[in-house]
């Protein structure tokens, strides 16, 4: 089996130790958390693990049907290790009903280690998950990155990175899409893709019925990615459309959309020591080829585009994301990752004296010794002060570090 490797990931999983912590690896659909299983049994094997100790359970496979039972499951994997496993890993865990009590029996009662992947994030919320509340390590699997992308493909050493940018765009960042030489077959993969999560993700367990309303809220949170968004608001332009949905309705399926790792909401955060603001939070969509599947490809949005990698591209980096709001005004991105805080500012262009300074106003009254940046897609040397110029591209397919 031919896998992407994928270091960060691995490292980040092998870097756990001890089996009182279970590993749970999730992700929006195809973004490779299987593929990072199989990745972390070769490592176990090269570490000296023998094969035959690691059991690999694949929810999607119909041979492991009946063990979606509970106690089949348990007892199944009680057997097993009767006769020497000492690894367990559980392909779409959230398919076996009750899996967070079962795991946490098996990872009481068992010296053994278990990795599990799921794709819904409310796997991880209600009371089911109180049995593992503090005893599991959550490890978030993104879509192939821009560096990850330009790996994948086998760049020639010509190509610009904003000509493999504007490719990443076309395809979005699931493997298979990517590896397809047709756009047309890339991009009905990638509406397949969009059913598949909308199907199994959002439908069946948020008993979706309207279909068609459901849809439509959809289309306008990802084409208005990187703005400010309430249920209230997009109940109030859809009912102006014609469509009548409720406000309530609007936000469940904002909730499952969260849920099913298709869009992330940033909240506001005041840097002025008054916490967190109860406004509108915006919305960023988690591929631009799932996006495109579903709005259709537009070059119409492409400050917010940039705008929107950033924010995916921090939360791969393992920053902790918010919008800012400061003396200057508001600030696209407060990046916080352990003590290391970041102020940043993207724009595709600031050429324009006065979108320059419009960009840079944005960090004026901050602390003294603030770490701030400017993104843009500028080439040409910018005069930003105490501003750290980056160009946005090359951040994205980490030629140059935020760090």
């Amino acid at each position: 089996m031919n896998l992407l490797p994928r270091p960060q990931y691995l490292q980040e999983l092998a870097a756990i130790t001890g089996n009182d912590l279970v590993r749970l690896i999730t992700g929006v659909r195809r973004a490779g958390k299987s593929s990072l299983l199989h990745l972390y049994r070769e490592h176990l094997v090269e570490q000296g693990v023998d094969p035959r100790a690691i059991l690999t359970i694949n929810f999607e496979d119909v041979t492991f049907d009946a063990l979606r039972e509970p106690q089949v499951f348990h007892e199944y994997v009680l057997d097993r290790v009767k006769h020497g496993v000492t690894h367990l890993h559980v392909d779409e865990v959230q398919e076996l009903r009750d899996w967070a009590r079962m795991i946490n029996s098996l990872r009481t009662a068992q010296n053994i280690e278990i990795c599990a992947t799921g794709s819904n994030a409310s796997m991880f919320s209600g009371e089911g998950l109180t049995y593992l509340a503090g005893r599991y390590v959550s490890l978030e699997v993104f879509p192939l990155s821009l560096a990850e992308f330009r790996q994948f493909t086998g760049v020639s050493d010509s190509e610009s990175v904003e000509e493999s940018y504007r490719r990443w765009m076309t395809t979005g960042g699931f493997a298979r899409s990517v590896l397809e030489s047709s756009p047309e077959i890339a991009r009905q993969l990638n509406r397949d893709l969009f059913d598949s999560i909308f199907t199994r993700d959002i439908a069946l367990r948020g008993q979706v019925r309207d279909t068609a309303t459901f849809i439509k809220v959809a289309a306008f949170v990802l084409d208005n990615a990187g703005s400010p968004l309430s249920a209230n608001k997009i109940a109030n332009t859809l009912k102006s459309e014609g469509v009548k949905v409720s406000t309530d309705t609007v936000d469940r399926y904002l909730q499952l959309m969260a849920d099913a790792h298709l869009i992330y909401p940033c909240h506001r955060y005041d840097t002025r020591g008054r916490g967190w603001l109860k406004t509108t939070p915006k919305y960023y969509w988690v591929d631009a080829g799932l996006r495109d599947a579903l709005t259709g490809h537009k070059n119409t949005n492409t400050g917010h585009d940039v705008e929107n990698q950033v924010y995916l591209e921090l939360l791969r980096q393992r920053f902790e994301v918010h919008t800012g709001v400061g003396p200057g005004g508001e600030i696209d991105f407060l990046a916080q990752r352990g003590d290391e805080t970041l102020f940043i500012q993207v724009a595709l262009t600031a050429l324009d004296e006065q979108v320059l300074q419009r960009e840079l106003s944005s960090f004026e009254g901050l602390p003294p010794g603030s770490r701030c940046l400017l993104l843009t897609g500028d080439r040409l040397p910018l005069s930003t002060g105490y501003v750290q110029h980056l160009n946005v591209f090359d951040v994205l397919a980490r030629k140059v570090s935020l760090s």
